[in-house]
């Protein structure tokens, strides 16, 4: 490069920095903000041990985030929800295109906000998801981070709150809301009271060792936006403290049932599913 080029090259970035240096701090973010730059880089460096790095993940412990990141995305509170994976991480098994996966992903908040944006947007725009976005997709930016961050989230929240990945952003009518009959509720009922009252007490909110409430604003908060299926693997995978997913498959979709009937749900005709696949079509968003 000549001496004139690369002084040519030298003043108009001092100049961008002065422009800069005039705006916001927000402001200058945004328009500094170029997730190609480093999202890659990013991805390589912190996602790709687990997600691979043609994000294909790892069966039975790592989710693919080809041909399902863009399905989260544009779900109804997707957006927020991968701005809180990232931050916060995600704890609990998921099920993924048929199969289950049940590793830890950690929280990534030591990170600054443009670069989480940035690896959210590779991951995105990667390995075909970008065909998978609505035209007006717009990528996120370091502010989607920095909103999410002030939520305070632990990975155990995230995991309550993840969406139903393909859902279409509209109000869920009865049709995609949770299944379960009287009957079932009741036989969850007895389940709950044998092995889950001494902590979450009686009436769901008032045990004596410290369990969290099962009813009202804190089922709503933890899990108002995801599925039937976050509840029930979190249940499965939880519950009782001394013997985690030591009861029937069967017998967690009863006490789910009851946890449902007790928040404002209306049982049907038809029982709680066990399948994975059918309780991630249920959507517990009003």
């Amino acid at each position: 490069m000549s001496q004139t080029a690369e002084f040519s090259r030298v003043i108009a970035g001092l100049a961008t920095a002065a422009l800069l240096s005039l705006l916001p701090q927000s402001v200058a973010a945004q328009v500094a903000f170029d997730w190609k730059a480093n999202g890659e880089r990013t991805y390589s460096t912190v996602c790709s041990a687990c997600h691979q790095p043609n994000g294909q993940g790892l069966e039975g412990a790592f989710p693919p985030l080809a041909g399902h990141i863009a399905d989260l995305a544009k779900a109804p509170n997707g957006r927020a929800y991968l701005a809180r994976a990232v931050l916060y991480g995600v704890e609990g098994a998921i099920t993924v295109h048929g199969k289950t996966y049940e590793g830890v992903m950690p929280p990534w908040n030591s990170l600054p906000d443009d670069q989480l944006a940035a690896a959210l947007d590779y991951a995105l725009y990667s390995w075909g998801n970008d065909k998978n976005l609505p035209a007006d997709f717009k990528p996120l930016t370091p502010a989607d981070i920095a909103v999410e961050r002030k939520t305070q989230l632990t990975s155990l929240d995230v995991y309550g709150q993840r969406p139903i990945a393909g859902a279409a952003p509209s109000t869920a009518g009865a049709a995609s809301g949770p299944s379960f009959t009287q009957a079932q509720a009741e036989r969850g009922e007895a389940i709950y009271m044998k092995n889950c009252q001494d902590c979450h007490g009686g009436n769901l909110d008032d045990g004596e060792f410290g369990g969290a409430p099962l009813k009202g604003s804190w089922f709503r908060n933890h899990w108002g936006a995801g599925s039937v299926a976050a509840l029930y693997a979190f249940t499965k995978t939880k519950m009782p403290p001394d013997r985690p997913g030591r009861l029937e498959d069967d017998v967690y979709a009863d006490v789910v049932a009851f946890l449902l009937s007790q928040n404002g749900y209306a049982a049907g005709d038809k029982e709680l599913p066990v399948a994975p696949e059918a309780q991630q079509q249920m959507s517990l968003k009003r």
